[in-house]
């Protein structure tokens, strides 16, 4: 098999096995996803990566859109296209042959067992992502401020993530300017 035909199945195969432990939507699997894409595969650097994660935030399905922008990076469109394929057709089939069975499901003790244990690991994951990216990104006074300030109005007020993309964006190319 040559080289491109086999990332192109490895990409699907990864992310195929990623979507599948999105238990608790694509945020839990942010640390998985930039353990396979940074630290085992190498197609992405951390910086790469936390801008993708930056970035996917401006459009929806921001997470689950990580893999075709890595899949992108490691093989280009063919790349994008199977990493996207991967993360997406698991799940898809999986919702439309239990659809029928949602009701029963959701009475069952060992899927509500399931849920009130890895709810909290969710939490443990999602921190654990978050202080790998903030141990990368804020590396300076101007970039903690900007973290704490986008944390306060997160946390305080409606603002759109969006916003607080562009206005942190803003700041840093000035002080990155004021700096040089």
């Amino acid at each position: 098999m040559n080289s491109d035909v086999a990332l192109l199945w490895t990409l699907f195969w990864q992310f195929a096995v990623i979507s599948l432990l999105a238990f608790g939507g694509g945020q839990a699997v942010l640390p998985l996803i930039e353990r396979v894409s940074v630290a085992q595969r190498g197609w992405t650097t951390t910086e790469a990566f936390t801008s993708g994660v930056g970035f996917g935030y401006m459009i929806p399905g921001p997470v689950t859109t990580m893999a075709t922008f890595i899949g992108y990076l490691a093989g280009g469109l063919p790349g994008a296209l199977a990493a996207t394929l991967g993360m997406f057709l698991a799940p898809t089939l999986l919702a439309a042959f239990a659809a029928a069975g949602v009701e029963r499901l959701a009475d069952n003790r060992w899927i509500r067992a399931f849920g009130a244990g890895a709810a909290p690991a969710v939490v443990g994951l999602l921190v654990a992502t978050f202080w790998n990216i903030a141990r990368h990104t804020v590396t300076s006074w101007p970039t903690g401020l900007i973290a704490l300030a986008a944390l306060l109005l997160v946390a305080r007020t409606k603002i759109q993530p969006l916003w607080l993309l562009l206005g942190g964006a803003a700041l840093g190319g000035a002080a990155s300017a004021l700096g040089s």
